[in-house]
């Protein structure tokens, strides 16, 4: 089958992706993917080439909405509740305690999920914290989850989930706080609207600053996707974001050791965290 993208185009349509979303695709996973998106696409707008698409995308996409749907289209968003449950488990056992202690005033503690994907990581949050039940009786904490992928945003703010999606939450917190359909699970409704999920891109230093700043930031196997420039620009954005004693927490694949020097990197039990 003939597409509209070729490999030498492939090249302008991936550097183009890398300069706004730090995202390296590469030709052997991503070309088909692409080049069907690109069609598909092109139809829709009513466009009979590639270059006619690509102006599009560079010189007339004032709103950003046609970039925002080839981020929808390539993004991966693989996840499910209680994933890597350990790094919860320091969450609400070691690191909010300590932020507890350590700040004086009694604003909000605030935790960034980024990316959030459907809503999966950032309920994980809220759900380990309401269960543990001594910080939050103490004072409040706000979680926002971001993600570049407004198509999952809008799952998140839905908040209704598959089963495969619930499978690893124990059965008493499964029925305690979701509500069982023909084919879903659907968050109680005294958990929707805690979380603030917003489409929000890492590599937007406008976007990532009027989020504020932050006590916790969980990004988690987002930076296996990015080369290690983007990585480190990345990881200073985040830095820049934390209060003093803020912590970050990755994939259990990522090292923040590997990409900047700035953060002290603390073991508890078998889980890495890092703190500003």
């Amino acid at each position: 089958m003939a597409y509209l993208l070729s490999t030498e185009n492939f090249s302008k349509m991936s550097e183009l992706v890398y300069r706004r979303s730090g995202i390296l695709l590469q030709n052997e996973k991503h070309f088909e993917k692409l080049a069907k998106f690109i069609d598909a696409r092109a139809l829709t707008l009513g466009l009979d080439s590639f270059r006619k698409y690509f102006y599009k995308l560079r010189f007339d996409d004032n709103d950003e909405s046609e970039f925002q749907e080839l981020m929808n289209a390539i993004t991966v968003n693989e996840t499910y509740f209680y994933r890597e449950k350990d790094q919860f488990e320091v969450l609400v056992n070691n690191v909010l305690p300590e932020l507890d202690t350590n700040t004086k005033d009694l604003r909000p503690l605030r935790i960034l999920s980024a990316p959030c994907s459907s809503g999966e990581e950032a309920y994980s949050i809220i759900l380990h914290i309401l269960e543990e039940g001594v910080v939050v009786e103490k004072r409040d904490i706000e979680v926002v989850g971001i993600d570049i992928d407004s198509t999952v945003i809008k799952k998140a703010i839905q908040g209704s989930f598959s089963e495969r999606s619930v499978h690893a939450i124990p059965k008493n917190i499964l029925a305690k706080w979701f509500k069982k359909r023909s084919l879903s699970y659907d968050i109680h409704e005294n958990l929707r609207g805690t979380i603030d999920f917003k489409v929000a891109n890492v590599f937007d230093k406008i976007q990532m600053r009027k989020l504020g700043k932050f006590d916790v930031i969980f990004s988690r196997n987002m930076m296996i996707y990015f080369d290690d420039e983007s990585r480190k620009q990345v990881a200073m954005t985040f830095y820049d974001m934390l209060n003093p004693g803020g912590y970050v927490l990755l994939g259990h694949a990522e090292y923040m050791s590997r990409i900047v020097s700035v953060f002290n990197a603390k073991k508890i039990d078998t889980t890495l965290i890092y703190q500003k």
